[in-house]
């Protein structure tokens, strides 16, 4: 309508903003996002608030204030708070997944489009073979934007798996297997698993409604082709990011002096002063390991014999698999998480938590 207008001299009169001050109002606007929740049905804004007080549980300050009906503007004062709302969910407000994405502060709020769920999906059964970025982020966009993987996520169970950070788009039904065809080599598939979902229906898979709300409500057995076996086992949620360790060879390997001493045996050829043992792989390190050496998963019990070989060997000359900490850990199971069993928690009023 504002095109259509004709002018006069006065109301063209701007008001100019200096870069310092443009500089400064960026500044300001830092950590802001837009937060929308994937529903069509009616909710207040402080019981909204008050759950994702709850949910999000902020270290520092933070405000959150509507723009218009299941749409508003978030903005935390810390990189932590920040890197909690983008990687930490799927968040859920009664069963309903809470859609979020940066926000600039310049653009009409509206204008920014909310139709993807941040999730993280597990992909069962990849070979370590096939177990590279390329290959995993290639299937992985059959699932959603892909925004990181993980080649070998190791949860509490002792499972390992790939680990994909996606962004869901909540009009797509839920994808439920990948697969891979090698030239030359039968079809594989495997099988998706997603690290906690808001409601979704078990007929035509998408987010935001249920079986008995899909179509009349009335449905066939036959018909369920999702459900709650698509949810990864909840004690492997938040792996530890690597289960893969190298093997120390054999003591016979190393070739000693007399009284056992180790030397510099063809097991590690690496020169380092006597008595100093292998150096361990790091975090994101590729391991090279020798004609003996093996790589193996360990399930992280106290018990030599209780941990799991799961025999993953790969040959000295390949590219090596990617690597990290050896010890898995349990999810933290003080940090508050929110599902559409849980999201009803109550919190603060304001929705706006001061710094302690």
């Amino acid at each position: 309508m504002l095109k259509k207008l004709v002018l006069k001299d006065e109301e063209l009169d701007d008001v100019v903003l200096p870069k310092e001050d443009v500089v400064n109002l960026k500044e300001g606007a830092r950590w802001m996002a837009v937060v929308r929740v994937h529903t069509t049905r009616h909710f207040g804004n402080q019981p909204f608030f008050q759950k994702m007080d709850v949910a999000w549980g902020f270290a520092k300050s933070w405000t959150i204030r509507p723009v218009e009906d299941n749409l508003f503007i978030l903005q935390v004062s810390c990189l932590g708070d920040w890197n909690r709302v983008m990687n930490d969910g799927p968040w859920i407000f009664r069963q309903m997944g809470v859609m979020v994405e940066p926000y600039d502060g310049v653009a009409d709020p509206a204008s920014v489009v909310l139709n993807r769920l941040h999730a993280w999906v597990q992909v069962r059964g990849i070979p370590p073979l096939f177990r590279k970025d390329d290959i995993v982020r290639d299937m992985a966009a059959r699932i959603g934007e892909v925004l990181g993987a993980e080649m070998y996520a190791l949860g509490a169970s002792g499972t390992s798996f790939v680990r994909v950070r996606v962004k869901l788009d909540v009009h797509k039904a839920l994808t439920r297997v990948v697969g891979l065809h090698p030239e030359g080599s039968e079809r594989l598939m495997f099988q998706v698993l997603y690290e906690k979902l808001p409601k979704f229906c078990d007929v035509c898979g998408l987010l935001g409604h249920g079986v008995e709300e899909c179509e009349d409500g009335v449905h066939e057995q036959s018909a369920l082709q999702y459900g709650e076996w698509m949810i990864a086992p909840m004690e492997d949620w938040h792996p530890n990011s690597s289960g893969v360790r190298m093997r120390e060879p054999p003591r016979e390997n190393f070739r000693g002096g007399r009284g056992g001493g180790r030397g510099y045996g063809a097991a590690d050829s690496r020169k380092r002063p006597p008595g100093a043992t292998p150096p361990r792989a790091g975090k994101g390190e590729a391991a090279t390991p020798g004609a003996e050496g093996r790589l193996m998963l360990n399930d992280g019990q106290g018990d030599p014999s209780a941990r799991k070989n799961l025999d993953i060997v790969l040959a000295a000359e390949k590219e090596g698999a990617k690597v990290g900490d050896a010890s898995p850990v349990k999810p933290d199971t003080k940090r508050p998480r929110m599902s559409g069993s849980n999201s009803d928690e109550a919190g603060s009023v304001e929705g706006h938590r001061q710094e302690q």
